[in-house]
């Protein structure tokens, strides 16, 4: 799961700084703090509204196991049940607080990436 969230995340990150770069920076390969800062806080919310879902589901699974004589539905019950009573926007309950706390760290993280790549002379391409 971490890994498909972080797989996007990092994949959208390098292609919006990329595209920045292609059509502003003229003189210089350093998109700056506030580009940083977007890149990351929008390849995050779009990691975050594709795997979301299945921790969610996750999450759920875990809580059921420790309810004594509930019915354990598996992975797909789950799915189904979520979308059969909360609808398909059930499969994002709890996103808000989330993004809350993931978007400052993750576009942090990015900025502090750049700048350590900096630091240490290593070039995106």
């Amino acid at each position: 799961l971490f890994r498909s969230y972080a797989g996007i995340d990092l994949a959208i990150y390098e292609t919006l700084k990329n595209a920045w770069l292609k059509k502003y920076a003229t003189e210089s390969a350093n998109p700056g703090v506030l580009v940083l800062l977007a890149c990351g806080t929008i390849s995050s919310t779009c990691g975050q509204l594709a795997s979301y879902p299945l921790a969610l589901i996750r999450t759920r699974m875990q809580a059921q196991a420790s309810i004594e004589g509930a019915p354990q539905l598996n992975m797909v019950g789950l799915f189904r049940r979520i979308i059969e009573k909360e609808g398909f926007f059930g499969l994002y309950r709890g996103i808000a607080p989330n993004f809350m706390k993931v978007l400052p760290a993750v576009s942090i993280s990015y900025v502090v990436y750049e700048k350590m790549k900096e630091h240490m002379g290593v070039s995106s391409k």
